[in-house]
C-alpha cells in the first residue's frame, strides 16, 4: 500500500517484528525506539500515520502526541499499546489521536485499521464511548480513598466538607453502578482511572 508510517516504540523486538511484517505492505516504514529525535525527523518528512507506544522509559506517549500535534495538527496518530485501559482510550481521544489499537492485534487487522484511519476514520474500542466520565475532583477523591484515607482525611486534604466527599463518593458509585467504595476503587483500578499507591 502506498503509505509512509513512523513507529516510535521502545520495545525493540516488537518494533523489529512489525518492521519485518510490514515489509512490502507499505512504501516506507521507519522505526524509532525513542521519541528523542522525532520532532527533528518530522521537520524533514511527515508520515501518513504516526504509531506511538504509551510507556517508553522516561517518555509518555500521550505527552509526545500532544507536543507533536501542536506543530502538526493534521498528523494522524494511532496509539499502539499493550495496555488496553478505558482511561487510556479516553485520553487518546482528548489529545486528538485518531486511533487506539492493542498490540495483540493480527497483522491483517492492523493494516486494515491503519487504512481506515488514513481514509479519515477513527479506531477506538467501543467501551470508550460507553464509559461514564468522572470529573477531575471525583478522580481525586477516588484516588485518595484508594490510598487508604478516610473520608474526613480526604475532606481535610482537599479543603472541602466531609459531606461533600460523601456526595462525590455516592456520585462515583452511581456512575460505576456499584454500591460500595471498595467496589468503586476496584472498578477505578480496572479502568486505569486510579492507581493503587498506599500512603505511608
Amino acid at each position: 500500500m502506498n503509505m509512509h508510517l513512523i513507529l516510535v516504540d521502545d520495545h525493540k523486538l516488537f518494533a523489529k517484528s512489525l518492521e519485518i511484517s510490514l515489509k512490502g505492505q507499505v512504501d516506507k516504514f521507519e522505526v524509532y525506539t525513542s521519541p528523542d529525535q522525532l520532532m527533528k525527523v518530522l521537520e524533514n518528512r511527515v508520515p501518513d500515520i504516526l504509531l506511538l507506544d504509551i510507556h517508553m522509559g522516561d517518555y509518555n506517549g500521550f505527552e509526545v502526541a500532544r507536543e507533536v500535534l501542536q506543530s502538526y495538527k493534521d498528523l494522524k496518530i494511532i496509539f499502539l499499546s499493550g495496555y488496553d485501559l478505558v482511561e487510556y482510550h479516553n485520553r487518546a481521544i482528548e489529545i486528538g489521536a485518531k486511533g487506539f489499537i492493542h498490540k495483540n492485534i493480527s497483522l491483517h487487522d492492523l493494516v486494515e485499521q491503519i487504512e481506515r484511519v488514513r481514509g479519515g476514520g477513527m479506531i477506538f474500542p467501543r467501551s470508550s464511548s460507553d464509559i461514564v466520565q468522572l470529573t477531575a475532583r471525583e478522580k481525586e477523591v477516588l484516588q485518595l480513598m484508594a490510598e487508604g484515607l478516610r473520608q474526613q482525611d480526604v475532606a481535610d486534604l482537599l479543603f472541602i466538607s466531609r459531606r461533600t466527599v460523601n456526595n462525590h463518593i455516592q456520585t462515583i458509585n452511581e456512575k460505576f453502578h456499584v454500591n460500595s467504595t471498595v467496589s468503586a476503587i476496584v472498578k477505578g483500578i480496572e479502568l486505569g482511572i486510579i492507581t493503587l499507591n498506599f500512603r505511608t
